[in-house]
């Protein structure tokens, strides 16, 4: 018994995910080993990466799975293949580290039953909807034969919620919507996606002044998918006036990429755009100070409007003025004096909503502070308090 009060507390953290590169999962963690804890990650695994890392208490234990999404039929396999392979490499690690409580991330929301094991055996378990499952089918899969499969997402989802402890979900619309399929209001918790003010600090990064150099310097860092719209975006900026002098630079990387090459060459835009790759999140605030526009151009999609964007957060931490798809999350915590909304998928529209903030300096300028202004009461630390007192709460339990 001494020995099981002295050892330190340990949080499994299982989720479909690059890591360290996915943002929510680094601040978790980052929270949870500065309170204490030790950390124990279950993620995918790109080509080149380690089996096993670790940063003092934080473990990283990647499967050997990575992100095929082909289809129907591609995302089911590997979802499949990665709960089957976290669930046993979960079981295995649990005999010999005793996990205090294990999170599950979603998508997929069937994740959760890789932890049913340590469920049923006293663990709690937190499921943290990073996304909404049954708009993310309908909005990729649920045309023709495919729609049939519906009401088993809907069904797995909610035995998902059930088996949960608790829930925790990125912004409130999103805890709304799990409310109205069920989930009880008492055990379901909002734990935004915020910037972590510890590298998202304009102090640290002072902004360059609007168009220093006489070229506006646009911005877009995320995965590659079809719906965040950066084929759409390069369209638009194809656009703009001759006289407008621009480049937009891109970090990141996915499945879309071969699409938006195309989309660079139809344009003949390739001296203007510029694909970085991936860029470590300690770059990232630097990269986003010597921007002057940062761009959101999410496609109009059901799933978006339950989607809150976390570089749009980033953006607004570092003060970097936004275009953004006139979605409803994004309505929800911001308004017209801190983003410039355009209609998503409609090149002309942001097109048109470059030229207007090029044409407007100090106010452009303005709307950025706002932004910044706004999502203050956003910012990690708060949010960070809220999701350790809710680890902290099913630990004792």
């Amino acid at each position: 018994m001494a020995d099981e009060a002295a050892r330190a507390r340990r949080v499994a953290i299982v989720v479909h995910a690059i890591v360290p590169g996915d943002p929510r999962v680094r601040r978790q963690s980052d929270a949870l080993a500065d309170a204490g804890y030790e950390v124990d990650i279950f993620c995918l695994r790109q080509p080149g990466e380690p089996a096993e890392e670790r940063d003092g208490p934080i473990r990283i234990l990647r499967l050997p799975i990575n992100r095929s999404f082909i289809g129907f039929a591609g995302h089911m396999l590997e979802y499949v293949a990665f709960t089957v392979a976290a669930g046993w490499r979960l079981a295995r690690e649990h005999r010999r580290r005793r996990y205090d409580l294990v999170q599950v991330a979603t998508v997929p929301d069937f994740l959760s039953f890789a932890a049913l094991p340590e469920k049923l055996a006293g663990v709690p378990l937190l499921l943290d909807l990073h996304e909404d499952m049954p708009e993310f089918f309908r909005d990729r899969f649920a045309g023709g034969i495919l729609r049939p499969l519906q009401p088993l997402v809907n069904v797995a989802t909610r035995a998902s919620a059930a088996v949960a402890d608790e829930l925790i979900t990125v912004h409130e619309p999103l805890r709304l919507l799990s409310i109205g399929r069920g989930v009880d209001p008492g055990r379901i918790s909002v734990v935004m996606n915020s910037a972590d003010g510890r590298l998202f600090d304009p102090s640290r990064y002072p902004r360059r002044p609007f168009m220093a150099d006489g070229t506006l310097r646009l911005i877009h860092h995320s995965n590659f998918q079809r719906i965040y719209g950066l084929d759409v975006a390069i369209e638009g900026l194809s656009r703009l006036r001759s006289d407008l002098r621009w480049r937009l630079d891109v970090y990141g990387d996915g499945p879309w990429r071969p699409a938006i090459e195309a989309a660079i060459e139809r344009t003949g835009t390739a001296d203007r755009v510029t694909l970085h790759g991936r860029a470590e999140m300690d770059e990232l605030p630097a990269i986003l100070a010597g921007s002057d526009i940062g761009l959101v151009p999410s496609l109009p999609e059901p799933y978006l409007e339950y989607s809150l964007s976390t570089k749009l957060l980033e953006y607004a931490a570092m003060a970097v003025p936004t275009i953004a798809s006139d979605l409803a999350t994004f309505r929800h915590y911001f308004d017209d004096a801190a983003l410039r909304f355009v209609p998503g998928g409609d090149p002309d529209a942001l097109a048109g909503a470059v030229e207007a903030m090029t044409d407007d300096p100090a106010g452009t300028v303005a709307m950025g502070e706002e932004a910044r202004r706004q999502a203050a009461g956003y910012d990690w630390e708060h949010q960070k308090d809220r999701y350790l007192a809710i680890v902290d709460r099913l630990v004792r339990r």
